[in-house]
């Protein structure tokens, strides 16, 4: 109230003055002419007229607040009234009454502003963005503003509100998400407008950030079904176009109960890999849940557990003679796994082949057939996948040495100082062992390269030896090497000599014949130029 006085009084001259000047006619004012006050607030009114006997009548509180010849002020003390009207009135002449209202503004400044947080929004989605103001009026002077960042996005004003006392509003907003949105902030700013007579009062909430989510396509899950009983098979679980794809959660599980996962992320690719392992035959639910803020999406899978217990393969004899009959059995545990093929092959052909538990083929057994490789299959059938087991052993047959041409030339042709390897072995289980000798001596070591020498020629025995037997084969080696022929050589000097002296003498001849032409020619020129003295003048060019 003491902030009000001093512009009162500096203002009741002015108001006495005008009622001084004005005419007889009666009159009554009230000043302030649009009063403004908070609620539980104080007001001091000054009713100015020209009649007497002045008061206020209101249900407000009030004291005198001054006077004067033709004016009086009250203060109410306290306006607990959202639309108090005080009447000015007084007495003028023959008791005729004259009175004026006034309306009074009574505000109250929001007593807090609320943004209601947005949970994390999918993109392309519409959410209410809801600003929330408590305790506020005149509704009608407010003005409820959203931004995010610095857009204004929404503005609501409430001027046809005719509403006076203090409420709450609840300013929504539709936004689309868009992911350029994450992490903007948004905030509502409220503004209670009072102006000119009153204050301009604004109030903001507190900010909220804004969180979008991308989560455009179901998961992929993918495995190697089907799996056997007890054996780890690894799945992997992939959700791609995630936005922020950091954020993505997986829950994996088999058979009802969650897998471990390991978590890896490549650009808005991100997955989850586990292991799979069921203790049960049979069909299990493999689930993958990818939760990415309000978005849940889910894929499951059946996988098919079987069990297919590996075969035996026996031979009852494996390691024989030649010619000797054996059996090759197969057996699996039918009970564990019905429906199961079962094969006896080797490298080439299959050999028998049934759905009994066992499988029986006989064999004589050849040289051939030493180191042949028996295999024991059984195949089952789950959801269309062929699943096999296998079991193989080989067999091994001894038979007695054999040596040909392959193995041991007959015949070898060597030259004098050359090198070579002298090569000489044996079919044979177990491997022969091989020696070659000749007149009783063994000049040649087989497998090592030496140098051939003249003595290294002749016809070798060699003898191959196991177990088994033995046999035997001559190798015959021819050693060419160069003798000096002593007349062919001394002919062929002779003729040589024959032949420079031949050709010594001829061009002697020939030389000495043209020095002799050449002298009597000289001759005779001479003898022709000293018988004819003007011949010779004429030759020497005088005439």
């Amino acid at each position: 109230m003491q902030r009000f006085l001093p512009l009162f009084f500096l203002l009741v001259p002015g108001a006495w003055a005008a009622a001084e000047g004005a005419q007889e006619e009666d009159f009554m004012r009230i000043w302030p002419e649009n009063p403004v006050v908070p609620f539980g607030g104080s007001i001091v009114l000054n009713c100015s007229t020209n009649c007497k006997d002045i008061g206020l009548e209101t249900s407000l509180s009030k004291v005198p607040a001054g006077d004067g010849p033709s004016w009086k002020a009250f203060n109410l003390t306290n306006v607990d009234q959202w639309d108090p009207k005080p009447l000015c009135y007084a007495t003028c002449g023959e008791e005729k009454q004259k009175s004026q209202r006034v309306a009074i503004t009574v505000y109250r400044p929001p007593e807090r502003v609320e943004l209601d947080l947005l949970p994390k929004m999918e993109v392309g989605k519409g959410y209410n963005l809801t600003c929330q103001v408590f305790n506020v009026a005149p509704i009608r002077n407010l003005t409820v503003t959203l931004y995010k960042g610095k857009e204004e996005l929404h503005v609501k004003t409430f001027k046809d509100n005719s509403d006076l006392k203090a409420k709450n509003i609840v300013v929504p907003y539709n936004i689309i998400a868009q992911q350029h949105d994450h992490r903007e902030e948004v905030i509502c700013h409220t503004a209670l407008d009072l102006s000119p007579e009153g204050p301009f009062l604004e109030n903001s909430s507190l900010s909220k950030s804004l969180a979008t989510v991308v989560f455009p396509m179901d998961p992929y899950l993918q495995t190697s079904d089907p799996v056997e009983i007890n054996t780890n098979m690894t799945v992997k679980c992939e959700a791609s176009g995630l936005f922020p794809a950091e954020e993505a959660q997986f829950d994996v599980s088999f058979a009802g109960k969650s897998l471990h996962s390991d978590i890896r992320m490549s650009g808005d690719i991100v997955s989850a890999q586990a292991q799979v392992s069921s203790t049960s035959a049979g069909e299990h639910k493999l689930i993958c849940a990818v939760t990415l803020g309000p978005v849940a999406r889910t894929v499951e899978k059946t996988v098919n557990v079987y069990r297919l217990p590996k075969p035996t393969l026996h031979i009852d004899h494996p390691q024989i003679p030649v010619n000797t009959n054996v059996t090759v059995m197969c057996r699996y545990d039918g009970s564990k796994s019905p429906g199961v093929v079962m094969q006896i092959t080797d490298t080439n052909e299959i050999l028998v082949s049934g759905d009994s538990p066992s499988l029986h083929y006989p064999v004589t057994a050849r040289k051939e057939d030493n180191g042949r490789q028996f295999v024991c299959k059984v195949e089952l059938k789950v959801d269309g996948h062929s699943v096999v087991k296998e079991t193989s052993v080989n067999l091994t047959v001894f038979y007695g040495p054999q040596m040909n041409d392959s193995s041991c030339p007959s015949k070898l042709t060597w030259k004098d100082g050359s090198k070579e390897i002298f090569i000489c072995s044996a079919l044979g289980n177990p491997p022969p062992t091989v020696e070659c000798r000749k007149d009783e001596k063994s000049y040649l070591s087989i497998g090592i390269q030496q140098q051939v020498r003249k003595e290294h020629g002749g016809i070798y025995h060699c003898n191959a030896t196991n177990t088994y037997g033995s046999d035997v084969r001559d190798v015959t080696i021819r050693v060419d090497f160069y003798q000096i022929n002593t007349l062919a050589i001394s002919l062929g000097i002779l003729s040589a000599t024959v032949i420079v002296c031949a050709a010594g003498m001829a061009y002697y001849m020939y030389y000495k014949s043209h020095k002799i032409r050449k002298y009597r020619l000289r001759q005779q020129r001479q003898q022709q130029a000293a018988g004819n003295p003007m011949e010779q003048k004429c030759l020497n060019g005088n005439v």
